[in-house]
């Protein structure tokens, strides 16, 4: 285990120690059934403080998404302790207002968290779907602008940057019905790569043409789609 997680639960183990020392020295253990459930309240709303990274979810985009989240578990957590350590310091004999506040805190906060983590989903599918979409796109017209750079032949480069141009341009919004033809454009640019190695213009002109041939059916497909 990295020394930097043990300093973290160590860290994290101050509050609760602090706490229950705290509790055990000024309160005796024969309390109402009020300030228990207060004192398991404050535990519970610092254990979902805790837990809030692993609600996170992963992505380019986690701290957008985490933010929210440790807002939402950080503003339980106090208001939990604020009207818990009330509880405590009262002790009233009933426990019904006591476990109704908590209740209702608890609820808040639930519905809170549900719903920023659903919009999290959300959010989330949406922006790996275009990043998905865009890859074609930007994958292929960075790898054919690379072969541009590598190319003296004038001929075979005006042949290239037709290619370019026609992905470079293409619509980003894609669909599954045309993944297996996007597949094949970086297949062949790939086979392009290693023909320019060779100098075999023959085979070039033909791998750009069979490109140029799969980006056009591509972007038919997809208009038709539309």
């Amino acid at each position: 285990m990295k020394k930097t997680k043990i300093f973290w639960y160590l860290l994290d183990s101050i509050f609760l120690i602090v706490f229950n020392i705290y509790f055990f020295l000024l309160k005796r253990t024969d309390q109402p059934t009020s300030v228990w459930i207060s004192y398991v309240s404050i535990h519970l709303a610092y254990l979902m403080l805790l837990l809030t990274p692993l609600f996170v979810r992963k992505g380019s985009s986690s701290a957008d998404y985490g933010r929210p989240l440790f807002v939402i578990t950080t503003s339980y957590f106090f208001l939990a302790l604020v009207i818990g350590v009330v509880f405590i310091i009262l002790s009233p004999e009933t426990y019904t207002v006591a476990l109704l506040v908590q209740i209702t805190i608890a609820a808040i906060f639930a519905i809170l968290l549900l719903t920023n983590l659903i919009a999290n989903e959300h959010t989330a599918d949406n922006i790996e779907k275009h990043e998905e979409e865009l890859k074609y796109v930007k994958e292929s017209s960075s790898k054919l602008n690379g072969i541009l750079k590598q190319i003296s032949d004038n001929a075979t480069r005006k042949k290239v940057e037709k290619a370019y141009d026609l992905i470079h341009s293409s619509q980003v919004k894609s669909s599954y019905k045309v993944k297996s033809i996007e597949q094949d454009v970086i297949d062949e640019i790939d086979k392009l790569e290693n023909a320019l190695k060779q100098t075999n213009f023959e085979t070039i002109q033909l791998i750009v043409d069979k490109i140029c041939n799969l980006a056009n059916e591509r972007n038919r497909q997809l208009k038709l789609m539309n």
